[in-house]
């Protein structure tokens, strides 16, 4: 993979961040999430967990089952964007 492939397209996280954030000694899931937002988008990490977990096992020597998965915040019901303004008409 290139340095500039975009792991996490929600943050846009691109590889060379994630292998800057593992150089720095995060290896894990969690701790590439805090260091470059990977997972913080609208798809929770649905999409780019599993490629940071495949940079995780390949740049290092830890297994995927070794190192902490990324945790999805789900909202607890949708909202819709008439909801989120408040029902302001002026918006």
């Amino acid at each position: 993979m290139d340095t500039d492939t975009v792991i996490c397209w929600c943050e846009e996280v691109m590889l060379s961040q994630i292998l800057s954030a593992i150089n720095a000694g995060a290896v894990s899931s969690k701790a590439i999430k805090l260091e470059t937002r990977t997972g913080m988008g609208i798809c929770q990490g649905r999409i780019c967990r599993p490629l940071v977990e495949q940079v995780i096992s390949s740049y290092t020597s830890r297994q995927l089952h070794e190192s902490p998965q990324l945790n999805s915040n789900h909202p607890v019901r949708p909202l819709s964007l008439n909801e989120l303004a408040g029902n302001r008409k002026d918006v």
